[in-house]
């Protein structure tokens, strides 16, 4: 069983989707082993609900691991070919100053959201602003709580740049659909140090936004690298199924 606590939300009644996808993520891992040359994509079939006890369940004859929600299928987990590309770094310095450009400051669909959200008390606060000359790349500093150095919380600070890099979500709202993390450095993050986490605009097709994420630590190193599909919503019909 996994029950996803109310301090993890996205939009206000579900699940933050970088946060999730990482719970389920080490499940998986937990249950199949790592695969080198592949890394895990974890697909969100519907808002995660919060504070309610979600099961855990392998489909038979197949290595993917399913969160469900009674019989509805809230996510799923496989393994998928670690082919992504990293963002290139910028400092720490030009990511402070990035931040300063932060759109969601001012206008923000989710103003709670576990990793980007402002007004959040105890979340990330990862606030990835456009890094000048670069066309579509946000970038953020991030120090890691004590509370906040699990690998789900690498993939949470890797979700929420990616969907900042398309633009403003306030005028564009959009939720997690998928998403992918491959692992650069096996040392555990670091509570108190510096970290930059960057986004990259790939491209837009309908309601879906391609992009690349990546997390780099407190000597430059490259930590853990993304890609996610962002699916463009109404922001007041984001709720778990039988949610008023």
């Amino acid at each position: 069983m996994l029950t996803i606590s109310r301090r993890f939300n996205g939009p206000p009644h579900s699940g933050n989707g970088g946060y999730v996808s990482g719970m389920l993520a080490q499940l998986f891992l937990e249950e199949f082993g790592d695969t080198p040359g592949a890394k895990v994509e974890v697909t969100l079939r519907k808002p995660p609900p919060l504070e309610k006890p979600l099961t855990i369940r392998q489909p038979a004859e197949s290595e993917s691991l399913r969160l469900l929600d009674g019989s509805t299928v809230i996510a799923e987990a496989e393994l998928v070919e670690a082919a992504g590309e990293l963002v290139e770094p910028v400092s720490y310095d030009e990511a402070l100053t990035a931040a300063k450009g932060y759109a969601g400051l001012s206008g923000h669909p989710f103003l709670t959201c576990f990793v980007c959200g402002p007004d959040h008390p105890t979340g990330l606060h990862v606030f990835p602003g456009p890094v000048p000359g670069r066309k579509g790349v946000v970038a953020a500093p991030w120090t890691p709580a004590e509370d906040a150095v699990g690998p789900e919380f690498v993939w949470a600070a890797l979700d929420c740049p990616g969907g900042w890099s398309a633009g403003d979500l306030a005028g564009r709202p959009m939720v997690l659909g998928r998403m992918s993390v491959e692992m650069l450095d096996e040392a555990p993050i670091a509570a108190g140090e510096r970290y930059v986490v960057l986004g990259r605009h790939l491209r837009t097709e309908g309601r879906k936004t391609f992009t690349v994420s990546a997390l780099y630590g407190p000597s430059g190193e490259p930590v853990a690298s993304a890609e996610a599909v962002w699916i463009a919503v109404d922001p007041a019909k984001v709720k778990p199924v039988g949610t008023d």
